[in-house]
């Protein structure tokens, strides 16, 4: 391919299935019926982080819609509490939470992961609590007459879950390595 056919390939302005792995849109579709959104701005208008931080959930959409797959990189998909009030008021019945679930899997899978997210995975592969619980809350646990722990899913497991947990332990905390960025070489100054 020449230089000009890929830098035409790289400014067209519509992107067509054939650019994408056809399994990432099935995904997105089927749990989300994306392609019905009207970008009416409900999803954003009721989205409570986007009060607070650079969160636009109608531009997540869109990104997904038109087939723009930096949404993947977007730090922006990481700021989504699931509070599902979008889904919720949505004149569609879309799922923007599910879309931005099923973003955040694709990109977790290519190593961009949120570190907050990553940092809550380790919690909750080492301890079984999302939010590590320091010793002056452990030491009240125990005034009250309470486990220094509060229980969780793999402390209080019925009989025959134990495989069911263990398959869920192996998805659940398995992570991509960091990735690192790469850092421009410094021209070397002249003499």
């Amino acid at each position: 391919m020449s230089d000009s056919e890929q830098s035409e390939e790289q400014n067209r302005e519509f992107k067509t299935d054939e650019d994408f792995d056809p399994e990432f849109f099935r995904n997105i579709e089927r749990k989300s019926k994306i392609f019905s959104c009207i970008q009416c701005g409900t999803c954003t208008a009721s989205c409570e982080s986007g009060k607070w931080t650079a969160l636009k959930t109608r531009n997540i959409i869109r990104k997904v819609c038109l087939g723009d797959l930096t949404v993947l990189k977007d730090p922006d998909i990481w700021l989504c509490t699931t509070c599902f009030a979008c889904w919720e008021r949505c004149p569609r019945n879309i799922q923007p939470t599910g879309v931005i679930m099923e973003l955040r899997n694709y990109a977790t899978k290519l190593g961009n992961i949120s570190p907050n997210h990553r940092a809550v995975v380790g919690y909750l592969g080492n301890t079984g609590h999302a939010v590590p619980i320091n010793d002056i809350t452990k030491e009240r646990r125990k005034e009250l007459g309470l486990d220094e722990l509060p229980p969780t899913l793999f402390k209080y497991k019925t009989e025959g879950e134990g495989k069911e947990l263990e398959n869920f332990k192996e998805f659940m905390f398995d992570l991509p390595p960091v990735k690192e960025e790469k850092k421009p070489k410094k021209k070397e100054e002249k003499k």
